[in-house]
Order: C-alpha cells, then sequence, then structure tokens
C-alpha cells in the first residue's frame, strides 16, 4: 500500500520542488503532456488507471514530480503530500525568517525544506504546526544555510 507520509531525504524534495517549478513555468519539455493522460498503479493491487489533467501550471508541477519519480508510487506520494504541507506552512507568520520574497520569487531556506523531509506528517499533509517551528528554530540555530530559490505556481 501507499505511504504518503514517509520520510524523504532533503535533496529530493529540494530536487522535487525543482523540478515541479520548472515544469509549471514551462521551463522544461514533460515526457507526459497534461491532458493526455497519467497511468497511475496502485501498488497494492496492481491496477492501472489513466487519469487526465487539464495543462496548467499547477497540473504541469504535479506531472512532472510524477514521472521524475517513476515506479516509486510512496515516495511521490510523499513528496506531494510534504510539498503541500510546505505550501501551507509559508502562510504562518513563523515562516518570515525562513521565507524572502524577490519579486515574484520567493526563497525558502534549506532549513526549513530539510525539517519538512522527515518532519512527523499525516497522511493528510497534517502536522503539529507548534512543534514543526519549535524544531525548525532549533535546526537553524545550528548552523546558517543559504536561502533555495523557488519559483510560485
Amino acid at each position: 500500500m501507499a505511504q504518503w507520509n514517509m520520510p524523504v531525504e532533503p535533496d529530493e524534495l529540494l530536487y522535487a520542488l525543482k523540478v515541479g517549478n520548472a515544469a509549471a513555468l514551462n521551463q522544461m519539455p514533460l515526457k507526459h503532456t497534461p491532458g493526455q493522460g497519467l497511468e497511475i498503479v496502485d501498488e497494492e493491487t496492481g491496477q492501472v488507471q489513466t487519469v487526465h489533467f487539464a495543462d496548467n501550471a499547477v497540473n504541469r508541477f504535479g506531472v512532472a514530480i510524477a514521472r521524475e519519480f517513476d515506479n516509486m508510487g510512496s515516495k511521490f506520494f510523499s513528496l506531494m503530500t510534504r510539498i503541500g504541507a510546505l505550501m501551507r506552512l509559508l502562510e504562518d507568520d513563523r515562516a518570515k525568517p525562513y521565507v524572502e520574497l524577490e519579486g515574484e520569487f520567493t526563497k525558502i531556506r534549506n532549513a526549513m525544506i530539510e525539517t519538512m523531509a522527515s518532519f512527523p506528517i499525516s497522511p493528510e499533509g497534517f502536522l503539529d504546526v507548534d512543534q514543526f517551528f519549535s524544531h525548525l528554530e532549533g535546526a537553524g540555530k545550528k548552523k546558517p544555510r543559504p536561502a533555495v530559490e523557488k519559483r510560485p505556481i
């Protein structure tokens, strides 16, 4: 059965964000064009389902990550769950020290990405926000890390 909340490596989460953003901004070719159908395999039953997506930035983002992590259903689901949770956390005032806005670009510090990669999270993408920021604050004090560029989708 696919896991939606397994920990991932920080580099994998960062890479997934970069791949998704490049696809969302049409800065890379896709092996699959949204609208033509994407096959999803149920890891437990082996059943294949074809899903069709409209061609928009959000769907290009997700389809690119799905293709990049092909045959790794649990990895893809966990990455997308963590990315969704990370995007919601950016709206919290406590995220401000870890986020910089530069025009249309958002830079997320590595400490925030590293914390999200392994932080306990529910399959629905819920986490203890207070505990997350407490852990993040402790991780940020250990070693300063440069900001990582992320473009909005």
